[in-house]
């Protein structure tokens, strides 16, 4: 029979999840937990111990191994996707790898749906800590003119599309699968854009149609300035008012670049926890 958790536990984590990210629940023989957006546990010293994982409905969930090894770790434990009895058991050897993927993430498993049961056969003979985020599900079946991967992280989604579109179109492309045109808030970001698909021309959600000067990333709302910005030189093109939507292009070893927004190009696609 599964444990609760006790009230006041749950209220410590809820404390330490907000202040740092995470929550080690140690010296506990499993439990009910809800994932904002990242736990960790600790393997118990007794075996036969289960933990009920459960994150929001329209999110995955993904467990790492913080110490130890999650593929040796499966002698010890056995990861099931979702909260059933009968529910199937994630392999790490059978983990799907999307082509752009970043090649140094950690070994990971992704369930399928928003629960999880993670049940300890015997205690692990050595310390292991398992690492288990909010994510999203990252599509493999887009069609052959798009990639996908995780290349930012192990818990975000990115889509490159290789069909010409126009912004609006490829905005509406990447609502129909969930998902919301580019947006590039830091140097890494852009830069690990720019490994997985080089420099060819993105669009992103970065546009000033609604007012002109006035940059917003139409995906989330913020506006540009203060922020992150790599403008090609001599752009933003004042004079251009039709110029209303920015493209990442190759000139100048990869910038920005505003252009008409009936202008056809490739896109990528984000979806982020």
């Amino acid at each position: 029979m599964v444990n609760i958790i006790p009230i006041f536990v749950i209220l410590l984590s809820t404390l330490l999840i907000s202040s740092h990210g995470n929550a080690v629940e140690s010296h506990l023989c499993g439990g009910r937990v809800f994932v904002e957006n990242t736990i960790v546990i600790e393997a118990p010293v007794h075996e036969d111990c289960h933990w009920d994982i459960q994150t929001q409905e329209d999110r995955i969930l993904v467990i790492t191994a913080l110490s130890g090894n999650l593929k040796e770790a499966q002698e010890f434990l056995a990861i099931h996707d979702g909260s059933g009895k009968d529910s199937p058991i994630l392999i790490v050897e059978n983990q799907k790898t999307h082509e752009r993927s970043r090649k140094d993430l950690p070994e990971a498993v992704y369930t399928t749906q928003s629960t999880a049961n993670i049940r300890f056969k015997k205690a692990p003979t050595s310390n292991l800590q398992l690492k288990i985020q909010k994510a999203v599900d990252c599509p493999f079946n887009l069609g052959m003119e798009s990639q996908c991967g995780r290349i930012i992280d192990d818990v975000s989604c990115y889509c490159a599309t290789f069909s010409k579109r126009n912004h609006a179109s490829q905005t509406t492309y990447c609502t129909d699968h969930n998902m919301k045109l580019l947006t590039v808030e830091s140097y890494e970001k852009e830069q690990a854009i720019y490994a997985a698909w080089g420099k060819p021309g993105f669009w992103t959600s970065l546009t000033d149609a609604q007012q002109e000067g006035q940059w917003i990333w139409e995906s989330t709302g913020t506006s540009l300035y203060p922020g992150y910005e790599n403008w090609c030189p001599g752009e933003p093109s004042s004079g251009e008012p039709n110029e209303d939507c920015m493209l990442l292009q190759d000139q100048w070893g990869g910038c920005w670049n505003d252009g008409g927004c009936g202008f056809t190009t490739d896109a990528i696609c984000q979806a982020i926890p």
